[in-house]
C-alpha cells in the first residue's frame, strides 16, 4: 500500500501568524470552538486545489459521520443533530478554496459533540512542526511547562514558568487548551506561533516563535518496491515513542519507590514489573502528572496490583449497555505498603480513574492539582480514501464508553480533586522545584525540600 500525505493548505510564511481580522482557515475552528472574536490570519502561499480534493473531502465527511453514528457510545449523540451538522460541513466544504479548509470543516463537524475523546484525525501531513516548547494548566493558569534548548523559543528567552496569556490571539484555559493543542498540533500545524507571555518577574512580552518545520515524503510506501525505507522509518518512530513511554523510577533506600508513569499506553507487563519492584519497599509514590491515559487493561493491572482482593472501579456505560469496571486483585502478590498518587491538570482518563479509585477505596493519598476531567474511553477507527494508485489515510477517534466511579459520579468535565492541593508557583516551575513531590515524601517519612524533590527524576 502507498499512502499519499496531504499538505493540507499549510502556510510557510515568516514571521508566524498574528492576531488580526476575520477570514482565515483556522478561524473556522477557532470561532466555533474557542468562542474567539479575534481569529488568526496568515499570508499563505498558493497551493493547488483541485476538484478531486473536494471529492475526497466529501467522502471523508461521509465516512467519519457513518463511523460516529455506528460507534459513538451515546446513540442520542448528546442531543447533537448529526445530519444537520453534516449539512453545514458540506456547505463549508463546497465553499472551500484549500485542502485545509475542507479538513477544518470535517474537524468542526466532529467537535460539535464537545467531547475531548472524539475528534477527526486528518491525513498525514507532508511536513511536521516542532514548536520547541509546550504549555499546560497549573490550577486555572496556563504556563510554559517545557522548552527545548535548541529551539527558537529558547533562543528568544521563553522559559518554564512563563504565563501563557494567548497563542495566535486565542486564550488557553482548562476548557479550551485541548482544542488549542488539537488545532496547532494535529489539525493545522503552523510554521510558528505568536504568543503573549508574562515572566515570573511580571514582565509582559509578545513573541513570534518559529517552529522547526521538517518536510516529509509526499508518498509513503508500505508495500512493494521502495517500501523498505518507509517501513523502517515508521518502526524507528514507534520504537522512539515506546522508549519515551517507559516509566522513570527512583529509589530512596528500601523505604520508598518513586515511579513516574507518563502514559497507560503500555503493556500490562510494564505495570507488573514496577509493582514487583515496589514490593520490596514500604511506600510507593506513583507520579501520574502529565499522564493522559491509555489502555484500560493497564489501569486495571495497576489498581489490581495494589490490592489482594478485586477492586470495584465503577461501571462503563457504552452503546450496548452498562458493564462493571473491575480490577482483579493480585492476592498475596499485591503491594501492601502505603500509596501516594500525584496528579496535575494534565492527568486525564485512566489516570483520573486510578486517583479517584485510590481515594474511594481508602488505598492511598492523592496530592497535586485537580485533574483534567477528560475521562471517557475511546477507540481509533482508521479510514482511507482512494487517491489514484495510492490511498489517503485518515481516521476518527470515537468515544466508546463513559466511566462512572463506584460512588455513582461522573468525572467528565469535573476531574478529581486531590486530598492535598499543592501547586507549583511560577518560580517553582522556572527553577524545576517540585513542592507536590516534596509533600508526598514528607508524608512518607523522608522530608526533603522542593528543590531536592525536583532533582529526583529526569525531566522529559
Amino acid at each position: 500500500m502507498r499512502i499519499t500525505q496531504w499538505n493540507g493548505g499549510r502556510t510557510h510564511e515568516t514571521p508566524p501568524c498574528r492576531r488580526q481580522g476575520a477570514g482565515s482557515i483556522i478561524a473556522v475552528l477557532a470561532l466555533a470552538l474557542l468562542s474567539s472574536t479575534a481569529p488568526v490570519t496568515c499570508r499563505a502561499t498558493t497551493i493547488e486545489f483541485r476538484e478531486s480534493d473536494l471529492s475526497h473531502a466529501y467522502i471523508m465527511l461521509r465516512d467519519v459521520r457513518k463511523t460516529i453514528e455506528e460507534r459513538y457510545f451515546d446513540p442520542s449523540y448528546k442531543g447533537v443533530d448529526l445530519a444537520a451538522s453534516a449539512e453545514v460541513a458540506k456547505a463549508r466544504i463546497s465553499k472551500a478554496t484549500s485542502i485545509g479548509e475542507t479538513l477544518a470543516a470535517i474537524a468542526q463537524f466532529v467537535l460539535e459533540l464537545d467531547d475531548s475523546h472524539t475528534f477527526f484525525v486528518p491525513p498525514w501531513q507532508t511536513a511536521t512542526s516542532d514548536y520547541g516548547w509546550n504549555m499546560g494548566m497549573v490550577g486555572d493558569t496556563c504556563y510554559v511547562l517545557g522548552v527545548k534548548l535548541s529551539g527558537d523559543a529558547a533562543r528568544q528567552g521563553v522559559a518554564r514558568g512563563d504565563i501563557v496569556k494567548a497563542v495566535n490571539g486565542l486564550t488557553p484555559n482548562r476548557d479550551s487548551l485541548w482544542r488549542l493543542e488539537y488545532l496547532f498540533h494535529t489539525l493545522r500545524p503552523q510554521p510558528g506561533l505568536h504568543v503573549e507571555l508574562i515572566a515570573p518577574t511580571g514582565a509582559a512580552r509578545e513573541l513570534d516563535l518559529a517552529a522547526d518545520v521538517r518536510q516529509r515524503k509526499k508518498v509513503v510506501a508500505l508495500t512493494g518496491e521502495g517500501s523498505g525505507w518507509d517501513i523502517a522509518r515508521l518502526i524507528d518512530d514507534q520504537d522512539k515513542q515506546a522508549r519515551e513511554q517507559q516509566p522513570a523510577i527512583a529509589e530512596m533506600g528500601k523505604q520508598i519507590l518513586l515511579v513516574h508513569l507518563p502514559t497507560f499506553a503500555v503493556e500490562d507487563t510494564v505495570i507488573q514489573r514496577f509493582l514487583e519492584r515496589a514490593r520490596g519497599h514500604e511506600v510507593l509514590i506513583l507520579d501520574l502528572r502529565g499522564n493522559k491515559g491509555g489502555r484500560v487493561t493497564a489501569m486495571q493491572a495497576l489498581l489490581g496490583g495494589l490490592s489482594s482482593s478485586d477492586v470495584i472501579i465503577g461501571s462503563s456505560r457504552a452503546r450496548d449497555g452498562t458493564t462493571p469496571l473491575v480490577a482483579k486483585g493480585a492476592g498475596k502478590e499485591a503491594f501492601g505498603g502505603r500509596v501516594f498518587v500525584l496528579i496535575d491538570a494534565q492527568s486525564a482518563s485512566a489516570s483520573e480513574l486510578v486517583a479517584r479509585t485510590v481515594q474511594l477505596t481508602n488505598r492511598g493519598t492523592v496530592i497535586g492539582d485537580r485533574s483534567a476531567g477528560a475521562v471517557m474511553t475511546s477507540r481509533y477507527y482508521p479510514l482511507t480514501v482512494s487517491h489514484g494508485e495510492n490511498v489517503i489515510s485518515y481516521g476518527v477517534m470515537v468515544t466508546a464508553a463513559d466511566p462512572i466511579t463506584s460512588d455513582g459520579e461522573r468525572l467528565e468535565k469535573k476531574g478529581v480533586s486531590p486530598d492535598f492541593k499543592i501547586l507549583p508557583t511560577a518560580e517553582d516551575l522556572a527553577a524545576g522545584h517540585d513542592p507536590a513531590l516534596a509533600q508526598a515524601l514528607k508524608f512518607a517519612g523522608q522530608p526533603i525540600d522542593a528543590e531536592a524533590a525536583g532533582a529526583l527524576l529526569p525531566k522529559r
